[in-house]
């Protein structure tokens, strides 16, 4: 899945429109709907903004992997 299709997935389930989603972010509609056709890329502020709009974290946006639990760092030998 690219990083547009992602973007519009969230988008639906947060039932908001290309519009609703360019109003929060400051945007046109026009760049939502680029983004979600693999068009262009947010910058990297939108996409913070973007994962925070949809309660997500950036590896979830981005690379599409859930945070994993980091295992605790190993004793010093």
């Amino acid at each position: 899945m690219t990083l547009g299709e992602r973007i519009c997935k969230y988008r639906m389930e947060k039932k908001m429109s290309q519009t609703d989603l360019a109003d929060v972010l400051e945007v046109s509609r026009q760049s939502i709907s680029k983004w979600e056709t693999d068009g262009s890329v947010p910058e990297l502020d939108k996409l913070i903004k973007l994962s925070q709009v949809f309660g997500i974290t950036l590896d979830e946006l981005i690379l599409d992997q859930k945070q994993q639990e980091q295992p605790a760092a190993s004793a010093a030998k």
